[in-house]
């Protein structure tokens, strides 16, 4: 067989495709405190039917998990005769499973669209595209975060319900997609996937094993490990990016750079001053000017690029503070630039090399299961309704 000359993600899609109505189903983490209603939800100048659901149930095999890849059916509560004759039939051949009801707390249901193409090899066989059609029903369900979390918005300010918030992918990571009859389910988040740690093999014919980023003994060796001043707003930067908070991703990153300087220019300035009389000048001469002195004094030079990022990063910060600015998921690649760039700020006044590492090295495996495909197939609202885009676009049309 002669190989392509050329080939994008997404070729094997008829991106021309008719468009075809389906219901997107979620669960939220909690309860909107309301009836079963239907809302019609404007966003970017599209109107969304949404029904909420608050006695939605699902029927599990076996056990209950998380990932709910164990769920036979999701819907109003059911006497098992009244369930599908597919359903009662693998009861009966197999009276060993065991059946499990679980309560759902409240569910959402959209009104929406797919490419016709897209959805009919959904239900295809033909494996060569699968990989491209779930990395396009993964972007078309987290498109619509912001129709979800325009409802949950109405609400909350019509509520003031303390256990209500604006949910990310990592807070709703299972969907369906529903249309004449047949569903489909998206994982947004890799992660949240996983009913059990995933098995890997660490060494060629080695034995396969659960996977570890760490030893039960490394870690115990750990605990006497003292954080640098910073470093746990750090940390914490880096786990809001995976949960969905965006805009606290940024704020915390800024803030751990700050406490970081601060502790590193009391200290180059203290010899010279008195620790007092450091802890004065950096608090009256602020960021810029210590940084200046600091690196006359020390002979280290913050490189250009990272001067550029703190700029950014504090120019995002700023608009996130003081003018309530909120990242949205759509943007979710401009707040991860901030907090990796920040990472590297941070590396740098820190000096320290083996938390360097700690911190730099191992990323792979450390990045197992983190949503990696956003932005392959680039999803957005517009007045006509959903949109999505192949990341090679060779002069396809219809929905495009």
């Amino acid at each position: 067989m002669q190989a392509p000359k050329s080939y994008f993600l997404g070729q094997e899609l008829n991106w021309d495709a008719p468009w075809v109505d389906v219901d997107l189903w979620v669960e939220l983490p909690f309860w909107l405190m309301v009836d079963n209603t239907a809302i019609s939800i404007e966003v970017e100048g599209h109107t969304f039917p949404v029904s909420v659901h608050g006695e939605t149930f699902e029927l599990h095999g076996r056990w209950v998990t998380d990932s709910k890849k164990s769920a036979a059916y999701r819907g109003p509560y059911k006497g098992i005769t009244e369930l599908s004759e597919n359903i009662q039939k693998v009861l009966w051949e197999q009276p060993d499973i065991s059946v499990l009801w679980r309560k759902c707390k409240t569910c959402l249901k959209i009104a929406t669209r797919c490419n016709g193409d897209v959805w009919n090899k959904a239900l295809g066989s033909d494996e060569s595209a699968q990989r491209a059609v779930s990395l396009y029903l993964e972007e078309l369900c987290r498109a619509h975060m912001p129709v979800v979390n325009r409802l949950i918005k109405g609400y909350r300010l019509a509520t003031y319900d303390f256990f209500a918030f604006e949910v990310a992918p990592w807070d709703i990571p299972c969907w369906h997609i529903e249309r004449a009859g047949a569903s489909k389910r998206c994982t947004l988040v890799p992660y949240r996937g996983w009913d059990h740690p995933p098995v890997e093999i660490r060494t060629p014919g080695g034995q396969p094993e659960s996977h570890r980023l760490i030893e039960g003994e490394q870690l115990r060796d750990h605990f006497t490990t003292e954080a640098t001043p910073g470093e746990l707003e750090l940390l914490d930067a880096l786990n809001l990016i995976e949960r969905g908070d965006y805009s606290g991703a940024v704020r915390r990153v800024r803030t751990a750079i700050e406490v970081v300087s601060k502790v590193v220019f009391v200290q180059s300035f203290t010899p010279a001053d008195g620790k007092e009389a450091a802890e004065k000048f950096v608090e009256k001469k602020g960021f810029n000017k210590c940084l200046e002195k600091y690196q006359a004094l020390s002979g280290r030079k913050l490189p250009d690029a990272y001067n550029e990022a703190l700029e950014e990063i504090r120019a995002l910060r700023d608009k996130i503070v003081h003018d309530g600015y909120r990242i949205t998921s759509a943007e979710q690649g401009r707040a991860s630039k901030a907090v990796d760039t920040g990472r590297w700020v941070f590396n740098w006044f820190e000096d320290d090399e083996k938390r360097r590492a700690v911190r730099e090295k191992n990323m792979g495996r450390r990045s197992f299961g983190r949503d990696l495909s956003y932005g392959v197939f680039s999803g957005r609202i517009t007045p006509t309704g959903v949109i999505l885009t192949p990341p090679v676009n060779p002069s396809v049309g219809g929905n495009v």
